[in-house]
């Protein structure tokens, strides 16, 4: 005759259940952030450098940019006059020269506002079917 017995005694309190999931939130979030980087329109720099890192406020973790212009180029913006020499100097950065710029500020943005370059919603996405995989929503 076999015999067999099990012993199940699990040594897990409820703060490590809370503890791990906050840290699989927080790797989710080391995803999203490195993918918002990655996707973060560049020019100068100012913008992907006013990026934080995932961080707790209480209960939520979060991540984004304090560039100015962030949300402008998340979401784009509608036709509106703009500061000029800042879109000549652009012009010149791009090498399409000071004239581009010209044209770009008092042509094109006026008429046809500012297209959108997303780089938090695709961080988002990716951010979802890690979250799926791990028991978690976003």
């Amino acid at each position: 005759m076999l015999e067999a017995s099990v012993d199940l005694e699990v040594d897990v309190t409820a703060e490590d259940v809370y503890q791990a999931h906050r840290e699989r939130v927080k790797e989710a979030s080391q995803l999203g952030f490195s993918v918002s980087q990655e996707r973060v329109p560049v020019d100068t720099g100012t913008l992907q450098q006013s990026g934080f890192p995932p961080e707790f406020r209480e209960e939520d973790v979060v991540f984004g940019y304090t560039a100015e212009h962030a949300a402008t180029m998340e979401y784009g913006d509608g036709p509106r006059y703009v500061p000029i020499e800042p879109l000549m100097r652009w012009g010149e950065r791009i090498g399409k020269g000071r004239g581009f710029g010209y044209y770009v500020a008092t042509e094109v943005i006026p008429e046809k506002g500012i297209q959108s370059q997303p780089y938090l919603r695709p961080a988002a996405e990716r951010m979802k079917p890690w979250l799926d995989n791990h028991g978690l929503d976003l």
